[in-house]
């Protein structure tokens, strides 16, 4: 897919904040830029002023470390724009995203379980919590528990990874 621009003020700052919010914990400025800057869906000079006025509006902040996340007014911003939001600048704001997730940073937590099926094969279902609540859910079955054990291990180990390429192999981003 081309990459088209973002010109309008409004959208490079539902842009920002919605990479920041996808991402989940707090960034450096310069993290935050370097994701905004990703594929050149926006200007360096765009960013700079869409994030100062971010946070004159506090919808951004810094914290004790200075490092930046959206306040509960951005995350209103977002959700309440979600429906206007299109479809382009959330797919490009996930995908930016995706590049920097650390599931370690944002308190996420691996839940898996392998189970024996009725006709002897296993079962193994992986998940990703945030907050005791699911969002990302993916349950295989193999014919030995050996594979499921594989398999688990390597969503164990290579969590990020496996989370981003399933997107993008997916179409969400």
């Amino acid at each position: 897919m081309a990459v088209i621009p973002l010109t309008d003020p409004g959208d490079i700052k539902l842009y920002i904040l919605c990479i920041m919010q996808k991402v989940g914990y707090p960034l450096s400025y310069s993290d935050i830029n370097d994701l905004s800057l990703y594929e050149g869906v926006i200007s360096n000079m765009d960013f700079i002023e869409a994030f100062d006025a971010l946070e004159n509006d506090k919808l951004v902040f810094a914290d004790e470390n200075g490092l930046f996340a959206v306040t509960e007014d951005g995350e209103f911003l977002v959700k309440a724009l979600k429906s206007e939001l299109s479809g382009y600048i959330s797919d490009r704001g996930l995908r930016a995203a995706l590049k920097s997730i650390d599931f370690r940073k944002s308190n996420v937590k691996r839940k898996i379980e392998i189970t024996e099926t009725e006709d002897g094969r296993y079962k193994a279902d992986m998940s990703l919590l945030h907050n005791n609540t699911a969002f990302f859910e993916l349950s295989l079955t193999f014919d030995t528990l050996y594979q499921a054990q594989k398999a688990a291990g390597s969503f164990n180990d290579d969590t990020e990874l496996i989370y981003t390429r399933l997107i993008f192999l997916l179409g969400g981003a």
